[in-house]
């Protein structure tokens, strides 16, 4: 699988400040637009409840049935390397209900890679966490992101789509989170040992 390899910095900030770095990079970027987004993450955990690792999400943006994506991430050394294939309502659906038996050899790689963690580390569905974010991709190979709203659920999720009861708020009120990344290229003597193949869906790591 072909893995998108970044450095990423986070730091929250008032909304005063937010404003302040908003205006200077569309006064940089003056042919770029931000993007505006709801996304919504539903993380799997591992056995007890535990964090897994590599980290597994369902992501849904704009709550758009046909903008659903599995999502892998996990950190070395510094370097986040992240991983993204679409998935439908239905694949969805499926494996919220414990149906992976299907992903065992299906053609997308991501989908064979989370077969087995689901089998091996018994991973299951746990918290969805509802974000309000604004992207732009202000350098050939940077991108600034900023979070006004994060909520998190309560309880295991059972659907992407429901509407949890309970919402808890992860961010002060007048605060905003903002993140940096930036691409980094691996070496190919790299790449080789860790054996990433190319794949149609390499650019869907920075959809959201």
């Amino acid at each position: 699988m072909n893995y998108t390899t970044y450095y990423e910095e986070c730091e929250n900030i008032t909304e005063e400040r937010y404003g302040e770095l908003k205006c200077l990079l569309e006064a940089s970027e003056p042919k770029k637009k931000f993007q505006s987004f709801h996304l919504r993450k539903l993380e799997f955990r591992g056995a007890n409840v535990q964090k897994a690792v590599p980290q597994f999400y369902f992501c849904v943006k704009n709550r758009d049935e046909k903008e659903i994506y599995l999502e892998k991430k996990y950190q070395q050394n510094g370097i986040y390397f992240k991983k993204c294939a679409q998935l439908t309502r239905e694949e969805c659906d499926r494996i919220l209900r414990g149906d992976v038996e299907w992903m065992k050899s299906h053609k997308k790689g991501l989908f064979n890679d989370f077969y087995r963690q689901v089998s091996l580390n018994h991973l299951s569905p746990g918290r969805v966490t509802d974000y309000d974010r604004e992207m732009l991709k202000c350098k050939k190979e940077g991108y600034v992101t900023f979070i006004k709203r994060i909520d998190r659920a309560t309880g295991q999720a059972k659907s992407l789509f429901e509407e949890p009861e309970f919402l808890i708020p992860c961010l002060d009120k007048g605060e905003v989170l903002v993140t940096y990344k930036k691409e980094v290229l691996l070496p190919a003597v790299l790449v080789s040992v860790m054996q990433i193949q190319e794949d149609k869906e390499s650019d869907l790591a920075f959809l959201f």
